[in-house]
């Protein structure tokens, strides 16, 4: 039986993130020791770039101390890649203390994209 699901928004639709080159965003870090799984969809839009191919990457993270983080479980190491006007799914299992996401934008100049990710923190079972 699943636990109570808590609404979540990290990044609220439709927010627009845009720099040249390779650029790195992250949400702020949420306390979430009271649950066991955050369950987020994502989206973006087409890329505003002036040259290169940009690839847009996800990455679920957790940390004990809100400086060091990693790969949250359950997703992938390397990064999920979004592709244009698709929503995915993803299921991230908590186990310690702090989560954000950390979204990255590579090989692109002078570019924009819009995107969001909500969904659902998931309490522990007690």
């Amino acid at each position: 039986m699943a636990g109570v699901l808590v609404p979540l928004v990290l990044l609220p639709r439709f927010t627009t993130l845009g720099d040249s080159g390779t650029q790195e965003f992250t949400t702020i870090a949420l306390e979430v020791t009271p649950y066991e799984a955050a369950i987020l969809n994502a989206w973006r839009g087409n890329f505003v770039s002036t040259a290169g191919s940009p690839v847009f990457k996800i990455y679920f993270e957790e940390s004990t101390d809100g400086t060091a983080w990693s790969i949250c479980g359950g997703t992938s190491a390397t990064g999920e890649v979004l592709a244009a006007a698709t929503e995915t799914q993803y299921t991230a299992t908590l186990t310690k203390q702090w989560f954000r996401i950390r979204v990255k934008i590579e090989s692109g100049t002078n570019m924009a994209v819009t995107c969001w990710a909500v969904g659902f923190l998931e309490e522990r079972q007690r």
